[in-house]
């Protein structure tokens, strides 16, 4: 892993689109990075874009472009190594920058990979598809947000500091204990929600799956930006996302998951943090 990362492939790339409102599959399929002996139909991003009731090829698509090809965007890190405690922040518009480029398969690994190619050339078409829709949607909505809201994602080590918690006697007060019946993303009050990670973060792969954290990152597309910037989780670290906008409302889960609608903010300058864990017990294979 290098010291420091734009996670963008081709730094000059420009994505060249037709104004003249006679764009297609075809004109999209152009713009992929794809080495010449790799031949993909791309059949779910077709399938999916098939069913947008818009335009995507001459409304949508050259806005993408313009993203994507907006290098003073472009910006270097030093991704957040196992066993230490730093942190990374992006611009929204940086982060809209890598997700842009993302799209057209014009980004290249960190510790995990944003590679499309799985989604878009799925046979499990019902869950690629409806992932990628959730996509498409975060960039329908992203023209009207505002650029410069900050993402920091913040990874902490702990080491000797956490207690043995099988020796805590301490009992958890039950009024500071909160049921709910809903999706856990609907308590709107809570400064924010767990993600039951993998300890590679989102498997450190995008994939036609529907577990809670995918669903989660579909609906929050800015955090699959930790799937690059972050190394693989131990027992004594947890990674926070902050200022990770919710754009997306979802249905199901698993094999049931659906993309059902832009979600509606009832308070739009508020942004919920999500705690990242890994789920399972310690010393697991």
């Amino acid at each position: 892993m290098p010291k420091s990362t734009t996670f963008i492939a081709n730094q000059q790339r420009i994505f060249n689109i037709s104004k003249e409102n006679n764009n297609n599959f075809q004109s999209l399929v152009n713009l992929f990075l794809v080495e010449n002996n790799q031949h993909r139909s791309f059949s779910c991003l077709d399938q999916t874009i098939r069913r947008l009731d818009f335009d995507f090829y001459n409304d949508l698509l050259p806005i993408i472009a313009k993203w994507a090809s907006d290098h003073t965007q472009i910006k270097s890190i030093e991704p957040l190594q196992a066993g230490q405690t730093s942190s990374v922040t992006y611009t929204a518009a940086q982060a809209r920058y890598i997700l842009a480029n993302a799209f057209f398969l014009n980004t290249k690994p960190g510790y995990g990979n944003l590679d499309l190619n799985e989604l878009y050339n799925s046979l499990s078409n019902d869950l690629a598809i409806e992932r990628i829709r959730c996509l498409i949607e975060y960039f329908r909505l992203s023209s009207m947000q505002n650029d410069d809201r900050l993402i920091s994602i913040e990874r902490y080590t702990y080491g000797h500091e956490l207690p043995d918690w099988s020796k805590q006697k301490k009992l958890i007060e039950s009024s500071k204990i909160h049921i709910t019946t809903n999706r856990m993303e609907d308590v709107s009050e809570a400064q924010g929600f767990v993600d039951f990670a993998n300890r590679s973060i989102h498997i450190h792969r995008i994939i036609p799956s529907a577990t809670q954290e995918e669903v989660l990152f579909s609906c929050c597309p800015e955090a699959f930006l930790s799937i690059l910037v972050c190394d693989t989780l131990r027992d004594d670290e947890i990674v926070i996302l902050r200022g990770c906008k919710r754009f997306i409302d979802y249905g199901g889960y698993g094999d049931t998951f659906y993309y059902k609608g832009h979600y509606h903010e009832q308070n739009p300058t508020y942004i919920q943090d999500i705690l990242i864990l890994d789920a399972c017990y310690f010393d697991y294979n």
